[in-house]
Parts: C-alpha cells; sequence; structure tokens
C-alpha cells in the first residue's frame, strides 16, 4: 500500500486569507521522517508529504497501529485495512484507574464531611451515603465520560444523549431534582458557586435527616458562603495523604535546588572575582504544591480527561482510495474521489485517555477474465470471494498446488461442474456424516456453484 502523509501546523488564518502555518515540532518531524525512506520528505513552506510503500503492519507516524492484508489467486483478491491513530483501547486498565481515582476521592470527601458535620445527630447517615451510593455513582459518573468521549467517534450525535442520561440518572438517585433545571443552566452558563453549593446544601441537609421546616445547623448553612466553604475544603487537603506526599516531594526537589544554587554561586564567584557584574545564580525553585491540585488531578483522572487537560489540537483526515466501494467499512464513500473517508480530532502523542479513532475497510476485486475462462460467468464477487480467498490462503503449499491445477484444467464447455464435484485432495481424510462425506474442497466448491446458478 502507498501511504502519503502530508502534515503541518496552523493557527488560524492570517491577514492575507491563507492559513497561517506554524514550525512543526522537530522532534515529531525526525519521528515521522524515520519511518519513510531517507530523503523522501518534500516541503512546501510549512507543509511537509511524505510517501512511502508498507507491506503488512502500517508506519506510526501519526500514532497508533494498523495492517494492511492482500490475498491474490488466480480467481481475484480481497484485501483488509484496519487501523487505530492514538487514544487508548485498553477498557480495563481505564476502568481501574477511574475506579481508584473514585475511591481516593470518595475518602477525601468523607473525611472534609467529618471535620465539617461529625457532630451532627445523624452524621452516620451521611456517612454510610458517601461511603456506598455515592462512591458507586461517583464511579458511574467516570463511565459516563467514558462514553461521552467514545461517542464523537462512533455516533456525532451521541455526547448530547450521554450527558441527558446522566442528568436522569442524577434525578433519579435524587441528587437533582426536575424543577431544578432552570438553576443548573445558570450554573452551567456562569459558574455560580453559590447555586452550586445551595445543591449541595440541600443534598446535605436530606442526608442528615434535618427537617425542611428546621434551622439549618451553623456548619450545614456555612455552605452557602463560598469562601468559608472552599476555605475549609483547602485546609482539609492540606493534610490528607496525598497531599502530604507531594509536600515531601517538594523539600526534598527544593533541598536539592538550594544546593545546585550554593554550588553555582561559589563556581560563580571563582570564575568572575573581581568582576563588577557577575552572572546570578538559577532562581527558578521548584514551586510549592497547591492543595487544589490534589482533588483536581483526582477529578481529571475520574473523567478521563474529559472535562480537564484534553488536547485535541490534532485533526486526521484519512483517505483510502479504491476502485469501488469496499464491501465493509465504517467510514464515508466518496463516489467522486472513490476514496473512503474517516476525519476525527485527535489527542496529542503524550495522552491516551479517548477511545481511539478506529478505521476498518475491506474489499474484492474479482478476475473475471479467469472466472469466466473457468466457469462461463462471474461466480464469485463480494463477500464470496472474500470468504473463498480466506479459505485459499489457509491451505498449505501442496493443497494450493492441486487445488490450482484443478481450475487450470476447468473450463466452461466441458462440464466443470462434474469434475468440482469429483475432486478431492489426496491424502485428506474422509469423515462420514450423515451418509455424506464431507471435504475441505465443500466451502470453495458450495461458493462457486451458488455464484453460477
Amino acid at each position: 500500500m502507498e501511504r502519503r502523509l502530508t502534515f503541518y501546523r496552523e493557527d488560524g488564518v492570517g491577514t492575507n486569507g491563507l492559513p497561517n502555518y506554524q514550525a512543526f515540532p522537530p522532534d515529531e518531524l525526525a519521528l515521522i521522517g524515520n519511518l519513510y525512506p531517507p530523503g523522501c520528505v518534500t516541503k512546501d513552506a510549512e507543509r511537509r508529504t511524505v510517501v512511502g510503500q508498507f507491506t503488512g503492519a502500517m508506519p506510526t507516524d501519526v500514532g497508533g497501529a494498523g495492517s494492511y492484508t492482500s490475498l491474490t489467486n488466480s480467481l481475484g483478491a480481497t484485501a483488509f485495512y484496519v487501523e487505530r491513530f492514538r487514544g487508548n483501547d485498553d477498557f480495563t486498565a481505564r476502568a481501574e484507574k477511574q475506579s481508584k481515582a473514585a475511591d481516593q476521592l470518595t475518602d477525601i470527601i468523607i473525611g472534609w464531611c467529618r471535620s465539617e458535620f461529625g457532630r451532627e445527630r445523624n452524621f452516620k447517615n451521611l456517612r454510610r451515603f458517601l461511603d456506598n451510593d455515592f462512591r458507586r455513582d461517583l464511579k458511574n459518573l467516570g463511565f459516563y465520560s467514558s462514553m461521552m468521549q467514545a461517542a464523537p467517534v462512533l455516533k456525532p450525535e451521541a455526547p448530547e444523549e450521554f450527558a441527558v442520561r446522566f442528568s436522569q440518572y442524577l434525578v433519579e438517585r435524587g441528587y437533582l431534582k426536575v424543577e431544578d433545571c432552570p438553576e443548573l443552566f445558570r450554573i452551567s452558563e456562569d459558574g455560580g458557586a453559590e447555586r452550586t453549593l445551595r445543591v449541595v446544601q440541600r443534598l446535605v441537609a436530606a442526608k442528615l435527616g434535618i427537617p425542611k421546616s428546621s434551622p439549618l445547623p451553623r456548619a450545614v448553612a456555612g455552605l452557602a458562603d463560598p469562601n468559608a466553604a472552599w476555605k475549609s475544603w483547602r485546609k482539609y487537603l492540606t493534610i490528607t495523604d496525598q497531599y502530604r506526599a507531594r509536600y515531601r516531594q517538594w523539600q526534598k526537589e527544593r533541598m536539592i535546588w538550594g544546593v545546585q544554587v550554593a554550588k553555582q554561586q561559589v563556581a560563580d564567584f571563582l570564575k568572575y572575582w573581581g568582576r563588577t557584574n557577575p552572572p546570578s545564580a538559577p532562581t527558578s525553585a521548584p514551586i510549592k504544591p497547591d492543595p487544589d491540585d490534589v482533588a483536581a488531578e483526582l477529578t481529571m483522572e475520574l473523567l478521563g480527561y474529559g472535562l480537564f487537560g484534553t488536547s485535541t489540537d490534532d485533526h486526521a483526515v484519512i483517505r483510502l482510495s479504491l476502485p469501488s466501494p469496499p464491501a465493509h467499512t465504517n467510514g464515508k464513500w466518496d463516489e467522486t474521489r472513490k476514496q473512503v473517508v474517516w476525519e476525527s480530532d485527535l489527542e496529542d502523542r503524550t495522552n491516551t485517555m479517548r477511545l481511539p479513532l478506529f478505521c476498518y475497510a475491506s474489499w474484492a476485486e474479482p478476475n473475471e477474465t479467469q472466472q469466466q475462462k473457468h466457469f462461463g460467468r462471474l461466480v464469485l464477487r463480494g463477500d464470496d470471494l472474500t470468504k473463498y480467498c480466506l479459505w485459499h490462503r489457509s491451505l498449505d503449499p501442496k493443497q494450493a498446488g492441486e487445488w490450482d491445477a484443478l481450475l487450470t484444467g476447468l473450463q466452461a464447455t466441458n462440464g466443470w461442474k462434474a469434475t468440482l464435484d469429483a475432486f478431492r485432495f489426496s491424502n485428506e481424510p474422509i469423515v462420514q456424516t450423515n451418509k455424506q462425506t464431507s471435504s475441505l474442497a465443500d466451502l470453495p466448491r458450495e461458493l462457486i456453484k451458488s455464484g453460477s446458478d
């Protein structure tokens, strides 16, 4: 298969109406160049094109894995193209990572609630809810997020459906009420912390068994103040195991940095003794970890980077040129260009959270001249020809030789069906089944005869 890859980086359109091309990253340029023959990269401004021919495995130029397989014999050929572009299709590892993040995040929330509401009479009910229902629902949020991210690859209109599905799930589980829709709309539009906390406050009060007609305890009433709630949350995060591990690592890095600075200052002093403007020592100290990062990163892992940090600036368009429409594909056939087309945004090479862009196509090309010669008409095409090619490739060399010799002797004018029916491979075991003999040649025999009827 000939592969032609055109790649570039652009940032909108310039004042002249043309794409505003950017310099292509040198590391990616080197990676792509190493996968093709030397000197095969051509350049037009910042647009580059590379061409190569590949048998079997496709190059990992864009990122991913793929293959092209062609099976050819005297009656025709069939071919299969399959390729994954970037992304992550290890669902088990992804689910385990999301589940672990949900557990850690739930444990942190339980700890914070204990510090805030632990003295309330019915705290054990809130604790039980968080440890069971909430923990499970948080994991389901991760699964829904994964499905939403996979949806554009499978069905463009599906992300909206998954969002509505999970909203209904939250209503059924008691987190939201249908009448909350206007409030949720305002939250989505302006990110209002007060409105969000009102929903949280109502849920906490319900789990603590506080009647709607009763005044809220001071701790629960404090949820109405975003600043106070956020300050309390951040304070609790500083005593979590996750933050303490980060803090110890920061202290270690800061100590190493301090030693390096001291060594640099001594070296500069000795080297530039007597000069009026000695070079300054390094000033970029390791940054102290922010408590908010603990919860934020766990949330990103839970959602599979669904709402935070997923880079999808890269975009791929794949075109497979074929003489006729494929028998099977998940791409779109462009009759004008005679191409199967796939198109999707891609994560950058360092992210592996989203479902990969996955492309496949299979097609068959009959040898009409040979089929006419042997059978008087075209008898194998489409899926039947594919089955025949797969069967033919499964033969060992001796069997293939015997079968091809049979075909060579078949002529459309000399009663070829009787000759075909009588054929058996030499030394093949004959199995008696319902008073009929079965043979390795039964499958192609039936395909050919049914196509001739």
